[in-house]
């Protein structure tokens, strides 16, 4: 596994409800991109902001497979929250895109990470059971999929798309808890792409850490 690049990708809810934790959430990104830039092994690293300005889901791809130090920290001009949550489109696009880019490549560890602090509500060409069923396909594949819910009941949402409660965090929208929940998401990355976890699941203290209730 040490051998093996690892493809990241932080899919990024950028909705009107986000700017209330905006200035949070580009800081905490930066410092999970800044720790993950501390590994040793082989990390690209795509971040994919998506919302909906009542025209179906709008993706935004700020980095695709990019090697992660040539990513730049995240800006307040990057991320501007507006319209609605297409969560469902939003996920299974990105995830299909995903995939595409993989084909006739071996050797690669995927991590997919979901990113929202709402809930569904603006998608149009895709359902929960399909989502459910497109992750459950890549796991089975050996992807890794964490859902991260920012003062929602990220466990409920997270089992809709069949995550679970280990690979699931619902965290606070504090500073402090928005800070701890990318900083424990940065720090597994880092252990699982060189070998050193045999996947993604949060512990307990990165849980409470973070806000969350478990």
């Amino acid at each position: 596994m040490k051998n093996k690049k690892t493809l990241v990708t932080l899919l990024l809810d950028r909705s009107g409800s986000m700017q209330s934790v905006k200035d949070d959430t580009i800081g905490a990104i930066n410092a999970y991109i800044e720790e993950l830039k501390k590994s040793e092994s082989k990390i690209h690293f795509s971040l994919i902001m998506f919302d909906s300005m009542g025209n179906g889901c709008e993706l935004s791809k700020l980095y695709v497979a990019e090697k992660i130090l040539n990513v730049k920290p995240l800006t307040s001009s990057d991320f501007n929250p507006r319209g609605g949550t297409p969560l469902i489109d939003a996920a299974c696009i990105t995830i299909r895109a995903v995939e595409d880019s993989l084909v006739g490549k071996k050797d690669t560890n995927v991590v997919f990470a979901i990113q929202t602090d709402g809930h569904e509500n603006e998608s149009r060409e895709n359902t929960w059971s399909g989502l459910k069923s497109l992750i459950k396909e890549k796991e089975d594949k050996g992807w890794e999929f964490l859902f991260m819910g920012c003062g929602i009941d990220a466990y409920k949402q997270g089992a809709m798309m069949g995550i679970s409660k280990d690979k699931t965090l619902s965290y606070g929208k504090d500073r402090m808890a928005t800070m701890n929940a990318f900083r424990a998401t940065a720090s597994n990355t880092v252990l699982y792409s060189a070998g050193a976890m045999a996947d993604m699941s949060y512990n307990d203290k990165q849980k409470l850490d973070s806000g969350d209730h478990i």
